[in-house]
């Protein structure tokens, strides 16, 4: 029985699979995290500013699902090197949803009208 040589496919290149395995993995945990800040920020009184993801929701699992697909995309289309920068996007997202939440967790929206009105 002969075996099968994946070097001499393009997209099932042994080199590139390994080339776009650790981006991929963290692509679609910043995805992950990203959802479950959004639904942590919404529960505490942020809103979902994403079109697309209001209508979803937070569903981590989804969400996985979908970077999981798109990472698949990229690849079979060669396009894998894209990951980073779409890596280096979305943990500001992250960062950013982390700020959020910490802000609306500290300082609800009542303190701020009582601080506002409290000099006047």
């Amino acid at each position: 029985m002969a075996s099968y040589d994946f070097n001499r496919c393009p997209v099932l290149s042994v080199e590139r699979l390994e080339q776009v395995t650790m981006p991929a993995v963290i692509f679609v945990l910043l995805n992950i995290t990203d959802a479950y800040l959004t639904r942590v920020g919404v529960m505490a009184g942020a809103i979902e500013l994403n079109p697309l993801m209001s209508v979803i929701g937070s569903n981590m699992l989804f969400k996985g699902l979908i970077a999981a697909a798109l990472v698949g995309a990229l690849y079979f289309f060669g396009k894998e090197r894209i990951l980073w920068l779409l890596n280096f996007a979305l943990f500001g997202v992250v960062v950013w949803n982390s700020a959020t939440c910490l802000i609306v967790k500290l300082l609800p929206l009542q303190s701020l009208f009582t601080i506002a009105y409290a000099g006047g």
